[in-house]
This record gives C-alpha cells, structure tokens and sequence, in this order.
C-alpha cells in the first residue's frame, strides 16, 4: 500500500509537470513567445497579467527543479510540494489571468492571505519546524494558523464546485466517452493527446485538490502546533491559533462594507435647501469613492451578489435538486466569496456614471481617468481605438518632429505647422488635438502624407456635420478592417479648434515604428511684434519629448533662435517673434455676396463703459467651487464697473427653487456651488427671472464648463442683448455645442477670460478685435476685389455677420455661408475641413453632404464604451469541464498572438 501510494505521487507529479512543461515549453511558447514578448513590451498584455503569465510559465518550472533536486526521494514531500505550494500558486495565477480583477481591500486581504500561507506552508516543506529559533519559531506558529484557516477557506470553497465537477467529469468520461472515438485520430497527432494528457491530469488534481489541499495543510498546522506547544506551552499554541482566527474573521467583517451602498443612501433624497446642499458637499469623498466604486464594479468584483447564480445552476443541473435547496449551496458560496461580490446590481453602473455627472459637473470618464484606466489595465479589457477622454496626456504616438514657418505679410502672416508622428505600439491610434487661435485668425489648410512621401493628400471644406459624419465613420469601420488616413479640423468655438488625425499607422517592428506627417497652415495678426501660436487646450494619445525636434523659421527661410523648452503640456511657445515689427494697416476686401469688409488698426485706445445695464449671472455648479479665487478678483473689477454702470446680479441653481438674487456683489462670495448646469439651463433660468427686463449686455460667469453633457435638446432662449461668457480660471472651454455657439454670435456677443476683456469688447459692440475695428457693411454691385492674401480672413468675417441676418436654421442660409468658405478654403464653426484618402472616403463624403442633416453636428462625448468584463458566477447551465479548467484558453491565447502576428 505505501509503494502504490509513492508510485501513486510520483505518477501524480511528473506526469503533469512534464506534460505541461511538454506543451508550453516545446511548443507553444516556441511558436508565440516572441510575440507574446513583444505584446508585454508594447503593453498588448496589460501589464497587471505579465506576472500572472510568468507565473503560469515558471512555477511549474521551479517546482519541477526543485522536485527533482531535492524531494525526489520522498514522494509525501513531492505531494506537499505539488498540492499545497505549486497548484495554489497556479491556480491563483489563471484566476488573476481570468477571473480577478482590480483588487479591493476585502479581495486582497483574501489574496495576501492565502499566498502568505502557500509562502508559510512551502518554508515548512523544506526547512521544517524552527526549533532554536525563538522569533522564527513565534512567526511560524502565527503563519500557520493562518495557514490552517486559507486550507479550511479554499477547501470549502473548492468543495463546493469539485463535488458537481467530479461528477460532471465522471459522465463525460465514462458514460458519453466521446474521447474514445477520437483515440486513434489522437494516437497520430502527439500534440493532441499530449493535451487531452494534460486536461486530464489537470482536471484530477482539480477535484482532488480541496481533500488534499486541506488534509495537507491542517497537518501542517497540527506539526508546528504540536512542536510549539512542547516547546513554549500548548495554552500559547492554541491562544496563537485563535488570536488570529478571530483577527482574520473581524478584519473579513470590517472590509465587508463597499462605499456605493452610503453614497446611494446620501444621493436618494435630492436636496432642495442649501443647508442640504451644504451637508452633501461635506460628504464629497464618501460620495466620489461610491460612485467611482459602482461604476468600475464589473472591473473589481467578480459579480453583483444578487446575480451570482451559476453554483446553484449547477446543482440543479448536476443532481436535479429543487432551486431552494440549491440556493442554500449558493448562499454558503456567496458568503465565502463576498470579498469578491459588489453588494448591487448591473444597473448601479449606469445610475453611478449619471449621479457623478450631476454631482460633481463632469463626466466621470474624466473626472476619474486615473481610476478607469487602473481598473482597465486591471483586465483583459482596453479602451477603444478612438482618443477618448482617458486618452487625455496619454503617452502613445510620439512627436518625432515639429516646424513652423511663418511667412511674413506686413501685419499678418501665414504659419505652416508641420509634424511627423511616430507610432510604436502594434494598433493604429489616433490623436486629437484641442486647441485655441486669436479669434480672428484663420485656418486656411491641412494636408496628411505618409511617412517618408512627399506628396500630400489634399483637403476638403464640407458641412461640419458630414464632415463629422465620414470621419467617425472611418474611425469606427477601422475596428474591422485596415484602416486609411482621414483627418478632420473643426472650428468649435469664437477661438476654438479641434484636430482629430486616424490613422497613426502601427509599427511594423520594434526598429520600424508606424509614422504620418501632417500640415496645418492659418493666417495670423502680429500681436505687438510677435506672430502668435496655437495654445493646447487637451491633447489625448500624442506626446513629445525633449528629443522631438524643434525648428522655426522666418519669412526669410533663416532659422529663429528660440526654440521652446520641453514641457509635456505645453504644444507651442506663445508666439514667434517678427523679423521685422509692424504697425497695423487698414485693410479692405469686396465680396460678390454684397459684402465690404473693412479693418482699421486701434492700437491701445477704446472707450470706456458707461451709463450700460448689465445683467450679470452666476454659475453655481459644483465645478465653480475650484474657481473661488478667481471668483473673487473678478467680483473686484465688477465693483469697479458698477461705479459707472448699473448692475443686476443672478444666480443659478441645478435643484431645488432659484435662490434670491445678492444685494451687493460682494455677497457672490457666499454661493454654494452644487451640482451640474450647461451654459443654456443657466440662461433659461436666467430669463426667467429676468422677467423680460432689457440690458446693455449680459455677462456670464463660468468655468470651463462640461461641454461633454451638453443636453442637444435643451431649447436656448432667445437672446435680446450681447451674451458674454466669462471663463474663469484662465481656461477656455474645449468647444461649445453648436446651437449655442450659434445664439451667443447671433447676439454679438462672444467670450472672455476676465470681467475687464469682456468690458472692453462690449464697450465697441464687440467690434474690436486683435487690435482692429471690423467692418463688415453691404454694399450693391461689388466685385471680389481686395488684397487677395487678406481675403480669407475677411471671409471669417463676412460669414459671422451673414449669420446673423438670416435664420441659419434653414439649410440654405447654412449652404450659402459654406459656399464661402468653400471659395475661400476657410474653416468656420459652419464649414470643416477634411482630409480623403481614396476614392471610396469621396463617395461617402458625397452622399453624407447630399443628405439634409449635412450641418447637425454630434457633441463629441470624448466617452469610451468600455467592454464589460463576462460574469463568471452568471450561468444558466454548467460549463463543460474544461472550460472549469481555462488551460485551453490560456493556449488559445498564447496560440492567437502567432496568428495575430501572421495577419499583420
């Protein structure tokens, strides 16, 4: 009996360590294992399974060293060795591979627990009882009670799904046997029977390890007891063993409790009263780390509690057991496993992500970027190939190369931008570029080429919504086929820009990354001796380092001698200075649409405000209450200009009633600032209570803004006096919705970063701008006659005051503006311009500007739709036994990174 138990433990050992070491070693990392290199380099495999992978690949190896170098002689200690230290470390790694995510402190007290007692367990194996070692000794007898408890934990556990398995095995071994049929097709393929081998082996210590696991670690714990009681008093021993047990079960009962259930409870009730509002606001963090938690629960828990359902499933199926009985099997599960369920549902997801917006004023996707993207890295899932907003400051393509060219023209110039990208990950990416301009600067050009090329794919100028059209459109049939080079420029704002390029090709090898080159030119007023540049608003998948180069040159073709200093956000310098410092001129230019358009220069001189009605409104939204301090310097130039003006102050509110407006500015100070507003809800409250009065102008005082929740089917009152935006904090919004752009022109009135910017531009109807006075009169019988380089500035110009002579909600006001900005090769907020590769992209551009929608422009949410992770405790029937297993899905894997590989 003892030599069939040593052969039987021999037998158990090599032949499953060699027979995976067989296959993986041999044959599967041979064939994928540069790949599988190359994906862990590229960050393919998310860097939180690298260990797990090497752990898959090398405890086998170890173990199998360590067997045949010191414990082939005693086949209990192989057993001990096999069952209670390499099997644990293994199946840890395919659950971390598989089936755990992002850990949470209840998870990871679980995890930590059980690895320290396999670490306890495996010193015990070969180095035995510390007998002369007083500290070692006290360490081993803590480690091993908890090594006693992990055995009787992961024993339970394992039990209840080895007992279904076991016979779910048996059925299909002995009484299906299908295998048997396959025999000789397996006899002539080695590697196919060297799998069904290891499946095999694999599935017997499956079912086998809960009785082993558990009889080998509770006479681990028994041994050191035993010697520890002799040696220091039995009463220590058993004290020892139940400190800890006690310890352990009320550290389990304390990491129990999950945020989301508190931040719920706090959220259910909406607050009407500002001591309400006020008391939310001091449970901001419990609130944030709730939803956060909710929203990211499929990424960190296994399942919601409530739907962890397939043990029971199994019972019914296995044995035909009633569903009440199986339910008590399933309950036990659920408690043993609760560190790793979210006490919720599926739809707290949804319900998380709405709440967070109308709490904290802003997606979560970017209020949390660093917590969703640790929770994707966590998972086998990855975001999408679209730069979203947790693409925001990623390191993905880098600038290899950066010119600009200024190409003087007395007091304007035209700036060529050049770039090259350099993509050295395996999937094509796409940068995006959100940036500002002088509000009366203009685009005039964009071209794409490929790496190395010289020739230029050109551009078109198409109705911003089938330009928007085509390109998402690319973007998204990229996901299923090689993708081609669209790019899209979109004016979004009186000053802001977005530039989205897809394709940046993959690298085809390490020494050979993917690369673009792109071209963006636009016509600029010198600004008091200096040429200004574009200024970052948010980039997302582009970075640069200290080693992209930098060129500048002047009109001349004369290198400039600054360059900028490194800095990871910063895009450009604020401006290049002139070769040459001009005086502004007048300029005039005639346009056929009956249109003349005059600039004359100001300089410093602009009348001062005066004897104006001006209504001012607040901001009251969460996101306000980072912005107090500018706040309250901008409260200082209001009371410098009430002294000549007359000011009514409002405010706004995201619930509840419309608070009564302050009596003095200064009482502005004391606003709390809750919830979420867009600039429309604000302006509707405010006509509203404004009850029809008439002002001068009105000025509202915001952030940046969300302009990602802005509702497109909120209605935008109508405007009778200049609307002003005041952005404080120095921060422009990254782009405003489309309808609202639209009104806030149609109003003349447009946007600021101080009271006082705003003050100066309505004091001249808001025709003063970059140092000129524009004039834009009509005029019967004109020609286009005029300085031919001045023309598409002045175009900018003739557009905004045709749209706001006629309804541009017709198609074919929208039309008649686009035709000049076609004519004239400008981008306007109306008109965006469109790089195409082939001839299919034309024809869809074709259909997409013959369709009546070609002006109705999406707000782009910058939101990813990430993947659900599966539910692995969701089931309607039982899986079959391999699939229990995951080693063909660990193949499968390694074996689909070749093929990937192939098809490149």
């Amino acid at each position: 009996m003892k030599t069939a138990l040593h052969l039987l433990s021999h037998a158990i050992f090599w032949v499953w360590n060699l027979a995976f070491i067989g296959v993986v070693y041999l044959w599967i990392l041979p064939e994928a294992g540069i790949d599988m290199l190359e994906a862990a380099l590229t960050g393919d495999i998310p860097p939180a399974f690298i260990l797990s992978i090497l752990g898959i690949l090398v405890v086998p190896l170890i173990c199998t060293v360590l067997g045949g170098w010191r414990l082939r002689k005693h086949p209990i200690l192989l057993m001990r060795l096999f069952y209670g230290v390499e099997a644990p470390l293994f199946g840890l790694c395919l659950l971390r591979l598989f089936l755990i995510r992002e850990t949470t402190p209840a998870s990871a007290q679980v995890l930590l627990t059980v690895l320290g007692a396999i670490a306890i367990f495996a010193i015990e194996t070969f180095a035995g009882y510390a007998a002369y070692r007083r500290r070692l000794a006290w360490v081993q007898m803590v480690g091993h009670s908890l090594v006693l408890l992990t055995g009787l934990y992961a024993g339970a556990l394992l039990l209840m799904y080895t007992i279904p398995a076991l016979c779910a095995l048996g059925y299909w071994f002995f009484i299906e046997a299908y295998w048997v049929q396959d025999l000789t097709w397996m006899l002539r393929r080695p590697w196919e029977l060297g799998f069904f081998g290891l499946f095999l082996a694999s599935a017997a210590v499956f079912v086998s390890m809960p009785y082993v696991m558990v009889n080998f670690y509770v006479r681990s714990w028994h041994r050191i007891r035993s010697a520890f009681g002799k040696q220091h008093g039995r009463g220590r021993s058993w004290a020892t063993t139940g400190t800890i047990f006690a310890l352990s079960l009320v550290l389990f009962g304390l990491l129990q409790s999950q945020p989301q259930v508190k931040a719920f409870d706090l959220l259910e009730t909406v607050p009407e009263t500002s001591t309400a509002q006020r008391a939310l606001l001091q449970e901001s963090d419990t609130i944030r780390a709730g939803l956060v938690n909710a929203y990211l629960s499929p990424y960190r828990y296994l399942s919601p509690a409530g739907a962890s359902n397939q043990l029971r499933e199994m019972y019914r199926y296995v044995f035909n057991m009633p569903e009440s009985g199986a339910q008590f099997f399933q309950d036990i599960h659920n408690g043993l496993l609760s560190p790793f369920l979210y006490k919720g549902w599926d739809k707290d997801v949804a319900e998380a992500e709405a709440l967070y917006e109308s709490f904290f004023d802003t997606s979560i996707q970017r209020g949390e970027q660093q917590a969703v993207r640790n929770a994707l890295q966590a998972t086998a899932n990855r975001d999408g190939i679209q730069a979203s907003a947790l693409n925001q400051d990623q390191k993905v393509v880098r600038l290899a190369r950066q010119t600009v060219t200024v190409k003087e023209q007395n007091d304007w110039a035209e700036v060529e931008i050049y770039e090259r990208y350099e993509n050295k990950t395996f999937d094509d990416q796409e940068i995006f570029y959100s940036f500002t301009l002088p509000e009366s600067a203009t685009i005039t050009g964009l071209w794409l080429a490929d790496a190395g090329a010289t020739t230029r794919y050109p551009f078109v100028v198409s109705p911003r919504g089938a330009a928007q059209q085509v390109y998402n459109g690319e973007v998204e049939r990229a996901q299923n086929t090689v993708a081609e080079d669209p790019a899209l420029l979109e004016q979004v704002g009186p000053r802001q820009y977005r530039l989205r390029v897809f394709p940046i090709p993959a690298a085809e090898d390490f020494n050979n990354p993917g690369g673009l080159q792109l071209w963006m030119n636009y016509q600029v007023a010198q600004d008091n001796g200096h040429w200004p540049l574009p200024q970052l608003t948010e980039k997302r998948n582009i970075f640069w380092t200290d080693e992209t180069n930098y060129q500048r040159f002047t009109d001349q073709g004369s290198e400039t001698a600054t360059l900028p200093e490194f800095d990871d956000n910063r895009w450009f310098e604020t401006a290049i200075s002139a070769s040459e410092p001009t005086s502004a001129q007048t300029h005039t230019v005639d346009f056929a649409e009956g249109y003349r358009v005059t600039a004359e220069p100001i300089g410093e001189r602009y009348q001062a405000l005066q004897n104006k009605t001006i209504a001012v409104v607040l901001d009251t939204s969460y996101s306000m209450g980072q912005q107090k301090a500018a706040l309250n310097q901008q409260i200082r130039a209001l009371q410098a200009m009430q002294r000549r003006n007359s000011l009514d102050l409002y405010l706004t509110a995201a619930v509840g009633d419309l608070p009564t407006a302050p009596k003095t500015v200064t009482a502005l100070k004391d606003t709390i600032f809750y919830g979420s507003l867009q600039p429309m809800e604000m302006l509707q409250q405010f006509a509203q209570q404004s009850a029809g009065k008439s002002y001068d102008a009105v000025l509202l005082l915001t952030d940046q803004g969300s302009y990602e929740l802005a509702d497109e089917t909120l209605e935008m009152p109508a405007l009778t006096a200049p609307l002003w935006l005041v952005h404080l904090g120095d921060q422009l919004p990254a782009a405003y919705e489309d309808q609202f752009l639209q009104a806030m022109q149609d109003s003349k009135g447009g946007i600021a970063t101080t009271v006082d910017e705003a003050v100066q531009r309505i004091a001249t109807d808001g025709d003063m701008l970059d140092g000129y006075r524009w004039t834009v009169a009509p005029k019967d019988g004109l020609t286009d006659v005029g300085n031919a380089a001045f023309r598409t500035v002045a175009a900018r110009q003739v557009i905004l005051q045709r749209s706001r002579e006629v309804d541009m909600t017709a198609v074919e006001n929208l039309d008649g503006v686009h035709a000049i900005a076609k004519r004239t090769s400008i981008v306007t907020p109306y008109s965006s311009m469109l790089v195409l590769v082939n001839e299919r992209q034309r024809q869809l551009l074709a259909e997409a500007e013959a369709s009546g929608d070609r002006f109705d422009r999406e707000v782009e949410t910058g939101k990813d739709e990430l993947t659900d992770p599966n539910n692995p405790l969701n089931a309607v029937s039982v899986p079959e036994p391999s699939v229990v297993l995951g080693l063909g899905t660990v193949a499968a894997t390694l074996a689909g990174l070749k093929r990937r590989r192939r098809s490149r």
